[in-house]
């Protein structure tokens, strides 16, 4: 009988082991698939922040190249401008004064447009870099999240 005891006593050991053993791999299994659902929806996210930073820096980049040309246009215009009042002088004195108006203006002119250019280049800089950094620290969030489980 003592064995009969012994043996039933086993048998539910290994049951209970088991029994422990499916319920911990099925826990973990379900953590894994969690973990798996997670990333990959940080995965879509992190390819749309991507996609969202190369369109502002797309918007940015037409920006400053549309303030670049309008100031080369502008600049152009202008020295046409300039030529013609210089060719049209009527002693040096004049011509030299025109020259002074002129390259003064020019240089207004362009200080002007490269603090304009320079904030494009700021703004674009902050758009393109938003979404990529609010994923970054998304991601940061999640592993710390994950680590505290």
């Amino acid at each position: 009988m003592a064995t009969k005891t012994k043996t039933n006593g086993t048998a539910e050991a290994v049951e209970e082991a088991f029994t422990a053993g499916t319920e911990a791999m099925k826990d973990g299994f379900e953590k894994a698939l969690s973990g798996y659902d997670e990333f990959a929806g940080t995965s879509k996210e992190n390819i749309e922040a991507f996609v969202e930073a190369m369109t502002a820096s797309q918007k940015g980049f037409e920006a400053i190249n549309t303030e670049a040309l309008t100031y080369s246009k502008q600049a152009l215009e202008d020295g046409v401008a300039a030529a013609k009042a210089a060719f049209a002088a009527k002693n040096v004195q004049e011509l030299i004064e025109l020259n002074s108006t002129y390259t003064k203006s020019a240089f207004d002119a362009y200080i002007g447009a490269a603090t304009k250019i320079g904030e494009l280049w700021t703004t674009a800089a902050k758009d393109a870099s938003a979404p990529i950094s609010a994923r970054v620290n998304a991601t940061v969030e999640t592993a710390q999240q994950a680590a505290s489980k």
